[in-house]
C-alpha cells in the first residue's frame, strides 16, 4: 500500500521515496498480453497515421497536373480565381453536377424541376471546383420552362459536392 502512495504522490510532483519498496510486483501473463497487445496497436497507428499522410502527399502532387489536364483545351486560362468558360459545357460530367443541382435545389425546396439543355459552364479551381452553371429547366407541375443558374463546390478527393446556390434568371 505504501507503494501506491508514493508512486501517486511521485506522478503529481510530490516527493520521491528515497529506497525503493521492499515488495516487487509481478505482472501476471494477462497483463504481459495486454501490455503487448497496446504496444502493437500503437505500432500499427502509427503506421497508418504515416501511410496516410503519404498518400495525403501524393493526392497534392497530383492535383496540380489534373488541373492542367482538365484545362489543356483552354488556352486562355484567365485570372487566377476567376471563372473560366468550360470547354464543353454539354459533357457528361458538367450535366451530371447540373442534375446534381438540380436534385438539390428540389429536395430543399420542394419543387419538381426537370433538366432540359445547358446554356453556359464556366469553372472556378478554388481548394476544388465551383462551377457556375447556367440551364434550362422546366417545372413538371405548371410545364413552364426557365433559366437557372446554379453554383456547385465539387472537390474530388475525399469526393465531395455542395449545392452553394440556386437562382432562378429572368429571361
Amino acid at each position: 500500500m505504501a507503494s501506491s502512495i508514493t508512486l501517486t504522490a511521485s506522478f503529481f510532483g510530490g516527493p520521491v521515496a528515497a529506497k525503493p519498496s521492499a515488495a516487487t510486483t509481478r505482472r501476471g501473463p494477462l497483463a504481459v498480453r495486454a501490455s503487448m497487445d497496446l504496444e502493437k496497436a500503437v505500432a500499427e497507428s502509427s503506421n497508418t497515421r504515416r501511410g496516410l499522410v503519404l498518400a495525403g502527399m501524393a493526392a497534392a502532387a497530383a492535383a496540380p497536373s489534373i488541373v492542367k489536364v482538365a484545362m489543356a483545351d483552354d488556352e486562355n486560362i484567365g485570372m487566377p480565381g476567376a471563372y473560366n468558360p468550360v470547354p464543353n459545357p454539354n459533357a457528361p460530367e458538367i450535366v451530371q453536377i447540373a442534375l446534381f443541382a438540380l436534385s438539390d435545389h428540389n429536395k430543399q425546396k420542394k419543387e419538381a424541376l426537370v433538366y432540359e439543355s445547358m446554356i453556359k459552364a464556366e469553372m472556378q479551381v478554388v481548394n476544388g471546383f465551383n462551377y457556375r452553371l447556367t440551364f434550362v429547366a422546366r417545372d413538371t407541375r405548371t410545364s413552364r420552362t426557365n433559366n437557372y443558374q446554379a453554383i456547385v463546390y465539387f472537390q474530388p478527393v475525399p469526393t465531395f459536392v455542395n449545392l452553394v446556390s440556386f437562382v432562378a434568371i429572368l429571361r
